[in-house]
């Protein structure tokens, strides 16, 4: 019987660190560094920084595109396989014309971000996105 009471403390106190519901956004602090309209006003592009998650936080830098108009989605980001991870930073960007942005950053290169930093989303609403990496510090 003391395991059982003992198994059930232990998985009361887990579940509290488990977000099963995809995580809160509510809470999210969010830094917009740059936003740009697109040439027509359709879309509005926007390089922001984002922290939140309590005692096992986080913070990371991305860039969005979004309709003018719609809410900025911090966990909406063009750029990484996983929504929080910090590995792209000093995000820039710049519209080319009506149908294509350019994006440029620099980003982590250690061994353990490069299949996160192999993501980046190529279309979004019609808009080819063009991707410049940066190097140096």
């Amino acid at each position: 019987m003391k395991i059982v009471y003992i198994s059930l403390t232990f998985l009361l106190l887990l579940s509290g660190c488990i977000d099963f519901f995809g995580g809160s956004r509510e809470n999210d602090k969010v830094e917009i560094l740059q936003e740009e309209k697109s040439p027509n006003g359709r879309f509005i592009a926007t390089s922001f920084f984002c922290s939140g998650g309590g005692a096992a936080g986080y913070m990371y830098w991305n860039v969005s595109l979004r309709k003018a108009g719609e809410k900025l989605d911090q966990r909406d980001g063009l750029l990484g396989k996983h929504n929080t991870w910090k590995s792209f930073f000093n995000i820039e960007v710049r519209w080319i014309d009506d149908q294509n942005l350019e994006v440029s950053y620099r980003k982590s290169n250690s061994p353990a971000y490069k299949a996160h930093n192999s993501v980046r989303i190529e279309s979004k609403h019609g808009v080819k996105i063009h991707y410049v990496v940066r190097k140096g510090k």
